[in-house]
């Protein structure tokens, strides 16, 4: 069958071809034959009636030639005699369908060599011939030969076939070449080149080859058009059954790919799911020649099989169509992802007879998305048998359409759900960003926020008008540029270096007052982002100058006070002291005792008065530690000595447990046993009678571990880190049972932290307390240490 231009190319090359056959078979061969018997009786006429033994040897050579091509040309001789007519009158039953349309073969991968074979045997069996005529003119006299006549005449058969096979005008063209080759064979010398006769014929032969040329031309216009037409005509006759059967399937083809077409442009529409998947079972209907198809999606929530849509179903009629997983046809391909072929639906017990619709074949295919089953598209008909295997392949493809669809639905919606997730996440976080704003811009402290970097990211009113910041800052200027304040700059890159520290530092700025400065405590902490990377960091300024001033008033009045009181209380003691030792004449026993009660709360109260001075001292920054070699056992044996008549008086048992050879420290000596004896105070104050106090040290390597532990009453844990504050007291009511300003453990705290250590509280609330403190062994005295309560210690690295 022809399909294709290239096929009826070739089989229109064949049809020549096999033309040039019938005529070589017809009319050459005799021919042959003629021009050797004309040439054995010319040779024979010539060489005085008897034939030389080379030439009857060259003429047998020409006849077994001959013989060749006569088989040749008969094998392909048509079959009947009237398909020898000439190509132009050529119809149905002509040359071409004999031989199978496209070659002899019948196969059109066959038909370009099959042509190629018989141009060469057709111009083989020419050149023969003036082979032959060159032949004749070597033995009939050579140059005076008149048998050159014959490339003439062999010229005019070019010229007859030239319509059918063009190149073979050129072969008589050779024959000039060959008429001088033979004379040179025969003369042995180009001589004759200068003859005139020779010029003359070679000249009369070129004319031939011209006009045989043009009458070749001649020929083809007359007899091309109408051996075109009625050849083409012949072969459309022949293959119109094929025709109608390849125009039939391509008319199909069309349809199926327009149908798939349509659905990919609904699918890349922004049709809503259901008008999509209404237009893919339309099309997929009509496609299957009027098959009923419907398309069931899986419902993710009730894991239900639903019917969505099916062809010339309304889709009020499809509400409610549901049925579960491996229910029915459809089921049963979601659940297994697998195509179904059901030639008759009675003998499958898988088939669930849905509505009133007869079904009596079916088809199913499952609609896969990123390799899960989602749904099943089905296509049903009355007819038994209905269905073959190139309409499950091609509802196939339009299952892959629904699934696309489906697929980019649920993208859809999923997406629309992101969207309104994210407009919601940001109305609120743009709602939270003003209330934020609002808060920063309103509050009365100064608010920094850089980059890592340090670059500025945020600055509120109060921060640009304590920094005297004029007009607005682009977001991003190196802070350095903004406020070149050395201690805020320092604290800021600290606190990125610290990252989950929250840092204090007191920033002073001057008040633009001669002599006045402004104090701010500066509050700083990173800003942490995804995965623990720090994003910036933030500082809070708040004027302190106030507190500061009143604290300096406070220490200031401690100070007077404790002064004043201090004087009076000496002179009451002396006193007592003068009238207790009988100097002003006797005195009653009644007398004694209100005098040493006198003296006792004098004592008392010259204790408290000493805790205010060594208070104000430390605030006003004035007491200095002067390190030296301090052997703890031996202060703490001190300390023990000095206050066992106390706990003596109480009944508490002190014992001291530090080693004799304990290795010495760098540390203020005096300061060190004020810290004891504090702690050993207390430890006895607040323990009942009966009960012990413990004075230990353990040796940490670089630093060494002092405790002072009791079995009194214990410390509630919430007030543990309490207790450390200045004035603080547990049991602050004025009935309380145990007297104390509240400063005794601050000024511990600020005496161990000025040694470079720390100290803290640890015990149970009625199973007593204990007090621990840790000091370096070495103590670097590069600048007088200082112990200013008015700041905080300096950070350690």
């Amino acid at each position: 069958m022809i399909t294709g231009e290239k096929d009826i190319a070739l089989a229109s090359e064949e049809y020549r071809l096999s033309w040039l056959y019938r005529k070589e078979h017809r009319l050459g061969n005799p021919l042959k034959w003629t021009l050797w018997l004309l040439g054995l009786f010319v040779i024979w006429v010539f060489n005085g009636r008897h034939f030389p033994s080379g030439v009857i040897l060259g003429s047998l050579l020409y006849a077994l030639t001959n013989l060749f091509f006569t088989v040749v040309f008969w094998s392909s001789r048509p079959a009947r005699p009237e398909d020898l007519s000439d190509p132009g009158s050529a119809g149905p039953g002509g040359d071409f369908f004999l031989y199978g349309g496209v070659g002899s073969s019948g196969v059109a991968g066959d038909g370009d060599l099959w042509n190629i074979i018989k141009r060469a045997s057709i111009i083989l069996s020419y050149g023969a011939d003036y082979a032959y005529a060159s032949y004749l003119v070597l033995h009939t006299g050579g140059l005076a030969s008149e048998g050159y006549l014959l490339y003439g005449v062999l010229a005019f058969k070019a010229a007859f076939y030239y319509p059918y096979f063009s190149p073979i005008i050129y072969v008589p063209f050779l024959s000039g070449l060959l008429y001088v080759a033979t004379l040179y064979i025969g003369l042995n010398s180009l001589f004759f080149l200068a003859d005139q006769a020779f010029l003359m014929r070679y000249l009369g032969l070129l004319g031939i080859m011209i006009g045989n040329m043009g009458l070749g031309w001649l020929m083809e216009h007359r007899r091309g058009p109408a051996y075109e037409s009625d050849r083409g005509q012949g072969a459309v006759d022949q293959q119109f059954p094929g025709f109608e059967r390849t125009a039939r399937a391509m008319g199909q083809r069309v349809l199926e790919l327009r149908s798939l077409q349509e659905g990919v442009k609904a699918v890349n529409s922004a049709l809503e799911l259901g008008d999509v998947l209404r237009l893919i079972v339309a099309n997929a209907s009509g496609v299957l020649r009027g098959a009923r198809c419907s398309v069931a999606l899986l419902d993710a929530r009730s894991g239900e099989i639903v019917i969505r849509a099916a062809s010339g179903i309304l889709d009020a009629d499809l509400w409610g169509t549901r049925f579960k997983r491996n229910e029915g046809i459809a089921g049963w391909v979601v659940t297994h992802g697998r195509e179904a072929f059901i030639a008759d639906v009675s003998l499958d017990e898988r088939f669930v007879t849905v509505g009133e619709w007869p079904i009596a074949s079916m088809i199913s295919v499952p609609l896969i998305s990123d390799g899960i089953s989602i749904g099943a598209l089905s296509a049903t008909s009355p007819s038994v048998s209905a269905f073959t295997r190139e309409d499950v392949s091609m509802l196939g493809a339009f299952a892959d359409q629904a699934a696309i669809a489906v697929t980019n639905s649920r993208l859809y919606e999923r997406l629309n759900q992101e969207k309104q997730e994210t407009a919601r996440l940001y109305q609120s976080v743009r709602e939270k960003s003003s209330e934020l704003e609002a808060i920063l811009w309103g509050i009365g402290d100064a608010v920094i926020v850089t980059d890592p970097q340090l670059c500025l990211t945020m600055l509120n009113p109060v921060a640009a008008r304590i920094f005297a910041v004029r007009g607005s800052v682009a977001h991003g200027t190196p802070l350095t540029e903004v406020i070149p304040n050395e201690t805020l700059l320092k604290l800021l890159e600290e606190t990125l270096k610290e990252k989950e520290a929250l840092l204090v530092e007191e920033v002073s700025l001057d008040d633009g007052r001669e002599g006045a400065e402004k104090i701010y405590q500066a509050l700083a902490t990173t800003i942490g982002g995804d995965e623990g990377v720090v994003q910036g960091v933030v500082a809070v300024l708040r004027d302190i100058t106030g507190q500061k001033e009143l604290e300096r008033m406070k220490s200031n009045f401690l100070s007077v006070v404790s002064h004043e009181l201090k004087t009076p209380l000496h002179s009451i003691k002396g006193f007592v002291d003068i009238i207790l030792m009988g100097k002003t004449g006797e005195i009653s026993e009644t007398q004694r005792d209100f005098l040493n009660t006198v003296r006792t709360q004098t004592d008392h109260l010259q204790s408290l008065i000493q805790d205010l001075l060594e208070f104000s001292r430390l605030e006003s920054g004035q007491v200095k530690l002067r390190l030296e070699a301090v052997s703890i056992a031996e202060v703490a044996g001190c300390v023990m000595d000095n206050l066992t008549p106390m706990a003596d008086e109480k009944g508490v048992r002190l014992m001291t447990e530090v080693p004799s050879d304990f290795p010495l420290i760098k540390a203020d000596r005096m300061r060190i046993t004020q810290v004891i004896t504090n702690l050993a105070h207390n430890a006895i104050k607040f323990t009942p009678k009966g009960g012990s106090v413990t004075v230990g040290a353990v040796d940490l390597g670089e630093q060494i571990r002092v405790s002072v532990s009791d079995t009194g009453i214990g410390i509630p844990p919430d007030e543990r880190e309490k207790i450390f504050d200045r004035f603080y007291q547990v049991d602050s009511t004025t009935t309380r049972p145990y007297r104390g300003t509240g400063l005794g453990l601050t000024i511990c705290k600020h005496i161990v932290e000025y040694h470079q250590g720390m100290i803290w509280a640890e015990g149970e609330e009625g199973k007593g307390s204990a007090f621990l403190f840790t000091l370096p062994k070495k103590l670097e005295a590069a600048e007088a240490l200082a112990i200013d309560f008015t700041t905080l210690p300096p950070r350690r690295d």
